[in-house]
């Protein structure tokens, strides 16, 4: 009896595939993605926090090593400056922290933080995580 209420409520279930993820509204067009790199996830911005603290994020695992993206955020990109020289932390052994590179919208100044080099241990990538922020209005004065 109790096994053919388990199936019974087990056949009740869907199981739904998840959706393949995409870029949410607002993600800016011309952002640089690495060659090859397969989007993971991606959401905001959320409409229930003050919009100039509204963040879109978006995560892809890349084929290419840790010190090959690095160079390549680091690189020129047409519509989008870095504003500082990035930072990469020190080794902790195993512990494989990510470095950070700092990018600006020239047209529009939205922010872009970018995390460099977490492994993925589904597909042995390297993870790129991307969060940008709108770019905070100028006091009154």
């Amino acid at each position: 009896m109790k096994r053919a209420l388990l199936g019974l409520l087990l056949a009740g279930c869907v199981v739904a595939r998840p959706a393949t993820p995409s870029l949410p509204d607002g993600f800016p067009s011309d952002f640089p993605v690495p060659p090859n790199a397969r989007l993971i996830t991606a959401s905001g911005p959320l409409p229930f926090v003050p919009a100039e603290m509204r963040t879109i994020t978006a995560q892809w695992s890349s084929a290419l090593s840790r010190a090959e993206l690095e160079a390549f955020y680091r690189a020129p990109h047409p519509g989008w400056r870095a504003t500082g020289p990035g930072s990469a932390p020190p080794s902790l052994g195993p512990i494989a922290l990510p470095s950070a590179v700092f990018l600006t919208h020239v047209s529009d100044g939205l922010a872009a933080t970018i995390a460099i080099g977490m492994p993925n241990p589904i597909d042995s990538g390297t993870l790129v995580a991307v969060t940008i922020v709108q770019r905070r209005p100028s006091p009154s004065p």
